[in-house]
């Protein structure tokens, strides 16, 4: 990231941030405070609207201000504005605000789910990688590790899906993709924590 900051600033390029996953889940600041990286452009999903129906972006203000009503680039969507919507998503952005503990057990909830599974992976004794970043994890079967599309598609998907019936079986329901992150909310507590690790263990000796 700060490669490619360095190469935007070099090139007069923007340098747009897509926050959908990472937005407000890694940090209030999102993936540019975690990171300590600023980008010019920044997208958001639904977590905007605290899991409603909504979409948004922002900017530096030299960019933004191009945007109509101050400039000649007009945005709309159905959904913009929506009061639902933007009560949800004021009312998550000031929880977090007022109370930052929530993000920090959060990713020590996954911390601790991340050590669980280091230890049965170890104990089964195949081929395995764990990408882990504040309160996402993902799993992956293979030696090498991950870091882009292409070293994900070399992992063995066939056992991904074997893995995810065997834990769906056990009642736990993970993205049913091996390329997807697994993201933790802080409802979860250590008791279904280590429910999910047991599972797992199970899981693996089933495959």
């Amino acid at each position: 990231m700060e490669g490619l900051r360095t190469i935007c600033d070099e090139n007069d390029i923007v340098l747009i941030f897509d926050e959908v996953m990472t937005g407000f889940r890694l940090a209030l600041g999102g993936a540019q405070e975690k990171l300590g990286v600023a980008a010019d452009l920044v997208t958001y999903g639904k977590v905007i609207g605290a899991g409603m129906p909504v979409g948004a972006f922002g900017g530096k203000r030299g960019i933004m201000e191009v945007v109509a009503p101050l400039g000649n680039v007009y945005q709309a969507g159905t959904l913009s504005g929506n009061p639902i919507a933007m009560i949800a998503g004021y009312t998550l952005l000031s929880e977090l605000k007022s109370n930052p503990a929530l993000l920090q057990q959060l990713d020590a909830k996954t911390l601790y789910l991340k050590e669980g599974l280091e230890k049965v992976l170890r104990e089964w004794g195949q081929a395995y990688s764990i990408n882990h970043l504040g309160s996402m994890i993902s799993v992956h079967f293979g030696a090498n590790p991950v870091t882009d599309f292409a070293s994900a598609a070399a992992c063995d998907i066939e056992r991904f899906k074997q893995f995810f019936h065997a834990m769906l079986k056990r009642g736990i329901y993970l993205p049913p993709s091996a390329y997807e992150s697994w993201f933790l909310n802080n409802a979860l507590s250590y008791e279904d924590l280590d429910t999910t690790i047991k599972a797992v263990e199970e899981s693996l000796a089933e495959l």
